[in-house]
């Protein structure tokens, strides 16, 4: 499962970029580049990559948004990893997020005509994998309300991102998406809010066939941990269906959120 909150750089042979290219189109209104004031920024932990000027939009012609897609409903941002070459040219262009077959492809097809002014270091081009959005809305008024939603779920919103879980859940105004349901529900648990990390846990309790206990007690101790009113019952509840290996693994788990805990030397 991709982690949206965070995506740090990485550098090995090729320079990793983490960078987000926002374009957008609009069901309602003209399609629009992204603004000449949006310049990307490298975001990097290593000091090393500092010097790193990182790649600039120049061309963005807009993607297709067909009307058997608008009719349906099917909106959302397509998140996508791309490499941009030295001569500004994307590249191993691939969907980190999917919304479905034929959002995805247009995305592809819209990303693969982009050009770029190429990253640079101490003023040489340099090839760097980036992460670009393209955003499918329809501001009308029968799927605005959805479109509001993804803009503020692509600002941080985790009550969005629960929201908008329980619409693809439901099929509620969008149509139903267990996958993307999912991813919902687990980006609103990664932002710690407490009711989603408390449907986390009855997903992994209840949804499954057989419950799978570490996982569920992990969700349901972090939503306790985080203010929520209803884990500590389930707690007491896995507590008499768990064996002490299981709470002991859970409990470390729990202790190092939301990293995992370190593996043991084989």
């Amino acid at each position: 499962m991709v982690d949206f909150a965070t995506m740090w750089l990485r550098l090995s042979t090729l320079a990793v970029v983490t960078l987000f290219v926002l374009f957008s189109f609009f069901a309602v209104a003209t399609a629009q580049t992204p603004p000449s004031n949006d310049t990307p920024s490298v975001q990097s932990p290593a000091e090393s990559d500092a010097d790193i000027d990182p790649p600039r939009l120049t061309w963005a012609p807009n993607p297709k948004y067909p009307k058997s897609a608008r009719n349906v409903g099917h909106q959302g941002t397509s998140i996508l990893n791309l490499v941009v070459g030295t001569d500004g040219r994307p590249r191993e262009i691939t969907i980190v997020r999917t919304l479905d077959g034929d959002l995805d492809a247009l995305a592809i097809a819209a990303v693969s005509k982009w050009r770029y002014q190429p990253a640079l270091r101490d003023g040489e081009p340099l090839e760097v994998q980036v992460h670009a959005r393209v955003r499918f809305r329809l501001y009308n008024k029968s799927y605005g309300h959805i479109a509001e939603l993804w803009d503020r779920s692509d600002s941080n919103d985790p009550r969005a991102d629960l929201q908008l879980s329980r619409a693809y859940r439901d099929g509620n105004g969008v149509p139903q998406d267990d996958q993307l349901s999912f991813e919902f529900l687990k980006l609103a648990a990664d932002w710690n809010l407490p009711e989603a990390q408390f449907l986390m846990g009855e997903h992994y309790y209840r949804d499954l066939g057989s419950p799978d206990y570490v996982n569920s007690y992990l969700w349901y101790a972090l939503s306790k941990r985080a203010g929520g009113k209803d884990g500590e019952a389930m707690l007491k509840t896995l507590a008499s269906e768990m064996t002490p290996e299981q709470i002991s693994e859970a409990d470390t788990r729990v202790g190092y959120w939301p990293e995992d805990p370190p593996k043991e030397a084989q």
